[in-house]
């Protein structure tokens, strides 16, 4: 325990004897561990927002204010039983006028104007594909349907809610975020772990008088590597240090300016919930790069 208990102490002490090198390598690791973390953010809230879109209803079928309760029935089962058909739910003319009223402020307005006029609102079936590349062809395969003659339009039709090119273009951005985000993680990565090399590096070349000392009286190899192992560590504990202090008034502003501009609650809520798992894996990434980091210098410059 006393041995180490000095290993530790060895490996804090080091860490303050090349202030330069030291605090060079604390920043790069705190900028690292943040375009880690935002990385990480980004992904998941691109996949939120697909998820999120994906859930949507993808087909709506209008129906004729004339049609009969058993056409309507009939046709929600020829619907449901079509290919890649999850499935079919029918909406009346009342519940699209609740669902309008309970929409938002406006909603309610424009609920209050319409029942004023004797709710033109048109009945409906909603359906939920499978695939939504199956979009046009189930279309057209309901529009076949005897009992269509009671359809007015789909969303299809009107391309109103045709989700396809949005999901689309979702993905495309969510890929694009990951390569972005990747290729900076790797580059910063990447630096962290020079900069960390070559600072301990130096620390061996530096004491390397004091080495072949402890080397002399009996030293064991892990007293000797350990401390520099500690070393490199504690710049990923000071870089996750600053890289979560910086976190939580980034958030706060940008966490803002994603709810307001781009619907992030459900991202943001998640973190906020997980706040404390996040600056654990935070310090984990930090302690670990700065490990491996030690361990390559430790690996190529320090012979025992």
């Amino acid at each position: 325990m006393i041995t180490l208990w000095r290993v530790f102490k060895s490996g804090f002490r080091n860490t303050f004897r090349n202030a330069w090198l030291s605090t060079a390598a604390t920043a790069i690791m705190a900028v690292t561990l943040l375009i880690m973390t935002f990385f990480a953010f980004s992904i998941f809230f691109v996949r939120s927002q697909l998820n999120e879109v994906q859930q949507k209803i993808d087909l709506t079928v209008f129906i004729s204010d004339d049609a009969k309760d058993e056409q309507i029935k009939a046709l929600q089962n020829k619907v449901l039983q079509s290919g890649g058909v999850e499935s079919v739910e029918f909406v009346s003319k009342a519940d699209a006028l609740k669902r309008l009223e309970n929409s938002s402020e406006e909603g309610k307005k424009l609920a209050k104007s319409a029942t004023e006029i004797g709710n033109p609102l048109p009945a409906s079936l909603e359906v939920k594909l499978e695939k939504l590349d199956d979009i046009g062809g189930i279309n057209k395969q309901i529009r076949e349907l005897p009992e269509a003659v009671i359809i007015t339009e789909t969303s299809y039709d009107s391309r109103d809610d045709n989700r396809k090119g949005v999901i689309e273009n979702v993905i495309k951005i969510s890929n694009g975020v990951t390569r972005v985000g990747a290729i900076l993680s790797i580059v910063f990565l990447v630096i962290a772990l020079l900069i960390i090399f070559n600072t301990i590096r130096m620390a061996i070349f530096t004491r390397r008088e004091e080495i072949e000392i402890m080397k002399l009286v009996g030293a064991t190899k892990w007293f000797i590597r350990g401390p520099f192992i500690v070393e490199g560590s504690m710049y990923g504990v000071f870089g996750a240090t600053i890289a979560t202090i910086a976190l939580i008034p980034i958030g706060r502003v940008a966490g803002q300016f994603l709810i307001d501009k781009f619907n992030a609650g459900q991202a943001m809520a998640y973190f906020g919930t997980n706040f404390w798992l996040v600056v654990l894996c935070i310090y984990a990434l930090g302690i670990f790069i700065g490990a491996v980091s030690s361990w390559l210098a430790i690996s190529r410059h320090l012979k025992l």
